[in-house]
């Protein structure tokens, strides 16, 4: 796993580093060539392997936080391009309903008759004559309705005349049969 480093302990570890490297450029300026023998020379080659290995582990340490943020920073790009497209989607459908507005108010003028007095939408003038038919034929229905009923009513007296008619003639009929002058019985 790589592990994460912070930037101000990269910086310290580099300031120590540029330290060093100025003590050890103090140190060979303060040396004075002399003819000394090669012997009593200082050896950098192991102090320069070891800062030069110094460096290259800092710049890795450095190379990988910076690949960190890089990450953020392109994951933050793709939020940043994803929320611009979803406020286009919005924005779109806006200027389409805006657009569905002015066309219907253009349409709305088209859909009134224009009286001199008033103004008068088509629909509410079909709802309204339909209103109206419904009505006339509820009236119509019920004037059927009363007039059923009228000519029930007066069956109903005619059939309430012809059974009293019936009776009537019954009761002549027993009447007749009965003969008119009654018989002498002998006693």
């Amino acid at each position: 796993m790589a592990q994460s480093v912070s930037n101000e302990a990269l910086w310290v570890k580099l300031s120590e580093v540029e330290q060093k490297f100025d003590k050890f450029l103090i140190e060979q300026k303060s040396i004075v060539p002399t003819q000394e023998p090669a012997e009593n020379k200082p050896d950098f080659t192991g102090v320069k392997e070891e800062l030069i290995t110094e460096i290259n582990e800092q710049t890795t340490k450095l190379g990988r936080h910076n690949d960190s943020h890089f990450e953020a920073h392109r994951q933050n790009f793709q939020v940043l391009i994803d929320n611009s497209v979803k406020i286009l989607n919005i924005v779109s459908r806006i200027r389409k309903q805006q657009k569905e507005t002015v066309e219907s108010q253009g349409k709305e003028k088209e859909a009134c008759f224009d009286f001199y007095f008033f103004k008068v939408r088509k629909t509410s003038f079909a709802i309204t004559a339909l209103a109206l038919l419904v009505l006339i034929l509820t009236l119509f229905c019920m004037k059927q309705q009363n007039d059923y009923s009228l000519l029930l009513e007066e069956c109903y007296r005619q059939s309430v005349e012809i059974r009293e008619i019936r009776i009537e003639l019954d009761s002549a009929k027993h009447v007749t049969k009965q003969p008119v002058f009654p018989s002498k019985t002998k006693n």
